[in-house]
């Protein structure tokens, strides 16, 4: 699935703040979590994109965890810089809200 190359803190939203019913989503091995986000000021209507969270802490609401855009690249509507707040959705549900404390250069990898 690649690399990840947002590193950063998620915070879920309880159930009574308007996120998940079912609260923080179980963690596996085989598979992370896919749903919308968008970037601020932008909205779901004006630059949703699919978007991916991993390694975050299933018995905290606030923990560390790594994202990436699933299809777009990290440029207009959808750029991402340390500092960026992404609000991850379920439908029209926000579901958590990422914190991006840095951003890797993936330009930099090896060619696999």
């Amino acid at each position: 699935m690649g690399p990840y190359p947002f590193k950063g803190e998620v915070i879920w939203l309880t159930a009574e703040q308007g996120g998940r019913r079912s609260g923080i989503p179980p963690i596996s091995a085989d598979w992370s979590y896919a749903h919308v986000a968008h970037v601020p000021p932008h909205s779901a209507e004006t630059g949703s994109a699919s978007f991916v969270l991993r390694g975050w802490d299933p018995e905290r609401w606030r923990s560390p965890a790594e994202g990436k855009w699933l299809i777009v690249s990290n440029e207009n509507d959808q750029l991402v810089e340390a500092g960026s707040v992404i609000v991850v959705a379920e439908g029209k549900r926000t579901s958590a809200i990422f914190l991006v404390h840095r951003v890797e250069d993936l330009s930099e990898e090896p060619p696999e």
